[in-house]
C-alpha cells in the first residue's frame, strides 16, 4: 500500500509535471499546446504525460492526429489544490517567493473567493480572466470577461476607471494576474488580483452544490 502511494507521490514530485498539472487543471489540452505553454520539447512533455497517465493523474483521448489530455478527475484537482495551499502557508521558502512575486507586482492586497462572491452579488466588480482565450473557452468563472494579459494595453478603453477590477488566472502561482494588476495600476485603474484561480473557484462551486 505504501509503495503504491509512494509511486503516486513520485509521479507528482517533478516541477515540470506540476506545471503540466496546473495547465490541465484549466481544462483539456493537446500535447502541442502544453509544449507551447511550458517551453519544453514534444518528447519531454510526452514523457512526463506518460508518467502522469500511468499513475492515474491524467487521462487521454485521441481525436484524429491529436491527443488530448485532462486531469483524471476532480479528486486529483482537489489534491493539487490542497498541496498548493499547504505549500504556500506552511513552507517558508514558498511563502516568501509568493509574497515577493505579489510585492513586485503591487498585488499583495488580493481578493479572496468569499470576498469575490460578495462583490459579484453587489454587482460592483469587473472580473477579468487574463488567461489565454483557449483556457477561457474551456471554462471560466461565471461573469468573467476574457482579456488575455498581452491584450490589456490595446483594450483599455473597454474598462472604466470608476469600476473595481479583479484579475484572475490559473491559480496562486500564476503570474498572469500579477502582470495584469501591474499594467492596469500604472494606467490608473482600481485593480486587485484574485488570490486563487479558476480551478479553486470550480472546487468551491462544487462544494456549494
Amino acid at each position: 500500500m505504501f509503495e503504491g502511494l509512494a509511486r503516486l507521490l513520485k509521479a507528482l514530485s517533478n516541477p515540470i509535471r506540476l506545471e503540466i498539472l496546473e495547465i490541465l487543471s484549466q481544462g483539456e489540452n493537446t500535447v502541442e499546446s502544453i509544449v507551447g505553454l511550458t517551453n519544453q520539447t514534444v518528447a519531454n512533455v510526452s514523457q512526463h504525460l506518460q508518467v502522469l497517465k500511468t499513475n492515474n493523474v491524467v487521462r487521454s483521448r485521441k481525436v484524429g492526429r491529436y491527443v488530448y489530455y485532462s486531469v483524471y478527475d476532480d479528486k486529483l484537482l482537489a489534491l493539487y489544490h490542497h498541496i498548493t495551499n499547504y505549500g504556500t502557508s506552511e513552507i517558508a521558502d514558498l511563502e516568501r517567493n509568493l509574497m515577493r512575486q505579489r510585492k513586485e507586482s503591487n498585488s499583495l492586497n488580493a481578493v479572496s473567493l468569499s470576498e469575490l462572491d460578495i462583490m459579484v452579488a453587489q454587482n460592483n466588480v469587473v472580473l477579468l480572466d487574463v488567461r489565454p482565450y483557449a483556457e477561457y473557452d474551456n471554462d471560466h468563472i461565471t461573469g468573467a470577461v476574457s482579456m488575455p494579459v498581452d491584450e490589456i494595453l490595446k483594450r483599455l478603453k473597454e474598462l472604466s476607471k470608476k469600476s473595481e477590477i479583479v484579475a484572475y488566472c490559473r491559480g496562486p502561482f500564476c503570474v498572469l494576474a500579477d502582470e495584469a494588476v501591474s499594467i492596469l495600476q500604472k494606467a490608473g485603474y482600481k485593480v486587485r488580483r484574485l488570490d486563487k484561480g479558476y480551478p479553486e473557484w470550480k472546487l468551491q462551486q462544487q462544494k456549494k452544490q
